[in-house]
């Protein structure tokens, strides 16, 4: 698999401080695709280009020659698709029904808690109890087909998810979100270091948005094997 390459570089639309973005990138890394970035000020830089792609505006975006697709889901089951690797969304029915809802945990309530982090509306509260919950599904997974050191066991797109929240509180200089938690900050350390699954030499980790990043306006993009 090591060299594998698609045709042709995807141009991803996103924002470092966009925590959907982030979720994008690690995405593509974890499955060997290149990214090209480039950065959207929703109320300026690339937001007619990003008009132009996606219904009302919807970011992140990724345009694979003629083919657009726009939202952080369909962008992360388009990679997994088109990326190199076992699918990151599990077969057994069971763990694939958990996987999602761990998914939509992330989306539809950590999400804006940490994105209020990040933004100084926030507070660590909300982030808290979002990741107390999930140090208590590692802590105690009793289900045999959850065994693994993962969300679901093996390595899925429900740790992605989570990755790019955790890295938003770091981001949010309240790293005590995860690191406190013993069973997350164990789970936080092997997501850091986990070696892309479609065995190239990246880890998804290493493209999460920086705080230079943010300061800077700058969407590096993925590039694999450099």
């Amino acid at each position: 698999m090591l060299g594998d390459h698609l045709a042709d570089k995807m141009k991803f639309y996103g924002n470092p401080s966009c925590l959907r973005s982030a979720m994008c990138m690690f995405t593509a890394a974890e499955k060997g695709v290149d990214l090209e970035g480039h950065f959207v000020d929703p109320n300026g830089t690339g937001a007619a280009d990003v008009q132009a792609l996606a219904p009302h505006g919807l970011l992140p975006v990724l345009k694979d020659v003629d083919f657009v697709v726009c939202g952080q889901q369909g962008i992360m089951s388009y990679l997994d698709d088109k990326g190199f690797g076992p699918s990151l969304i599990p077969r057994n029915g069971v763990v694939r029904a958990i996987h999602y809802m761990w998914n939509q945990l992330a989306t539809d309530i950590a999400l804006d808690a940490v994105a209020g982090l990040m933004s100084g509306t926030g507070d660590a509260a909300a982030a808290s109890g979002c990741f107390d919950l999930l140090n208590s599904h590692l802590a105690s997974k009793s289900n045999p087909a959850l065994r693994g050191d993962f969300i679901c066991g093996a390595f899925s797109l429900a740790d992605i998810h989570w990755a790019a929240l955790a890295q938003g509180c770091m981001l949010a200089d309240s790293s005590d979100v995860v690191e406190s938690r013993p069973a997350v900050a164990k789970w936080w350390g092997l997501v850091k270091s986990h070696p892309s699954t479609s065995k190239e030499n990246i880890r998804g980790y290493d493209v999460l948005p920086t705080k230079t990043d943010i300061s800077g306006n700058s969407l590096r993009g993925v590039t694999i094997n450099v």
